[in-house]
């Protein structure tokens, strides 16, 4: 079961059903947006991953079923180097072995940037560039007006003319500066660039669970972390960069490590060389 309302289970069943033989369907009418929305009507109030893990106990609850995917993404500064990205987490539970996978993804850049406009052919080439209609819109105002029409102010999955000049001149009278704000749509079913990670996430994902512990056998044994200390090509100082992919058991304590091709780091990581 995968807990979403998104379509995303149409990006997973692939991998799933070529790896692993199972089958991946989406529980019908299922709320995943209690958990928040990109628009903001709903916050978020916990974590990407906690988000995630809260979807995938929600289809459990749904179905009565023991197996649950969900995913969670967030767009903004990435962790660690500060630049705007997008990083989606995908998220297998299984409670007949009290196991939990989770599969992670960053890359740099987001689908489009918001624009204001009061009037579609103000932003026609900007939206070109965004690749909309591919990538749909979320239409809103850009000062919100306080009272009961604030949220049917806000437009989204937005791929025709009709519909954006419409919401463009709805969103503008409602707002205090006269202005509609056009940002995308980063829900899955409406974001190509999100459909492409989850499906590279899925493939992943899928050959893990295919991976038997060697210690207890249980799936989901594959890559968990790094070991840092890679030599520096000029000092031979132990660097900031990796030096060994780390892998192990979610059930079980058994890890091992695997030295990856690079046998020198660069100067510019090495806190001797680059203090």
């Amino acid at each position: 079961m995968f807990g979403t309302m998104h379509g995303k289970e149409r990006q997973v069943a692939p991998a799933f059903a070529d790896i692993l033989g199972a089958r991946v369907i989406a529980p019908p009418a299922l709320d995943t947006d209690q958990f928040g929305t990109f628009a903001g009507e709903i916050p978020r109030r916990v974590s990407p991953l906690e988000a995630a893990r809260a979807k995938a106990r929600l289809a459990m609850a749904a179905t009565g079923h023991p197996y649950a995917l969900a995913s969670e993404a967030s767009y903004g500064p990435l962790p660690g180097i500060g630049w705007p990205g997008h990083e989606e987490f995908l998220l297998f539970l299984d409670d007949t072995r009290d196991l939990e996978i989770v599969e992670g993804h960053r890359t740099l850049g987001v689908p489009g940037s918001a624009l204001r406009a009061t009037s579609d052919t103000d932003i026609a080439e900007a939206l070109t560039r965004a690749q909309w209609p591919g990538q749909a819109v979320i239409v809103r105002p850009a000062e919100p007006r306080t009272g009961p029409t604030a949220a049917t102010a806000i437009a989204k999955g937005i791929t025709d003319h009709g519909r954006l000049s419409a919401a463009i001149t709805v969103a503008a009278a409602a707002s205090a500066d006269g202005y509609a704000l056009i940002e995308p749509d980063l829900r899955a079913h409406y974001n190509p660039s999100r459909q492409q990670v989850l499906t590279e996430l899925s493939v992943t994902l899928a050959h893990r669970l295919a991976t038997a512990c060697p210690a207890c056998a249980s799936p989901g044994y594959g890559r968990t972390g790094t070991e840092t200390g890679l030599p520096c090509a000029e000092c031979r100082f132990p660097s900031n960069q990796a030096r060994a992919d780390v892998y192990s058991c979610a059930i079980c304590p058994h890890q091992h490590s695997e030295l990856r091709p690079e046998r020198t780091a660069e100067p510019v990581w090495c806190p001797n060389c680059n203090p």
